[in-house]
């Protein structure tokens, strides 16, 4: 009980710190550089397409590292239940209920 207390209580904190920094009272305009500034007032789409590109350069980190998370998740599971097929196969008495596996 007092660890599920404690969990909700920091669950709790950590929501109100959040609310109270995204509170539209507490967001200002970003300030850029005077030339990044002075070149999204123009018409010109470059300067956009510039910040774009930064953008998506640092999603990919994140990205990468999800689908190697993902690859290597899988290949854990597959080995696990290989492993737990040869074990079977050494010693038939074991049944899926004792495995612990979800066969669905």
């Amino acid at each position: 009980m007092l660890k599920r207390f404690s969990f909700t209580r920091s669950c709790l904190l950590a929501a109100v710190i959040l609310g109270l920094f995204s509170a539209p009272a507490a967001i200002n305009e970003a300030t850029a550089c005077p030339m990044c500034k002075q070149l999204n007032d123009t018409d010109d789409n470059k300067p956009r397409a510039y910040m774009y590109s930064i953008t998506f350069m640092l999603t990919m980190p994140a990205i990468l590292f999800s689908c190697f998370g993902v690859v290597f998740y899988r290949m854990n599971q597959r080995e696990q239940a290989a492993m737990l097929e040869h074990e079977k196969n050494r010693n038939p008495q074991i049944t899926d209920a004792d495995s612990g596996l979800d066969e669905s």
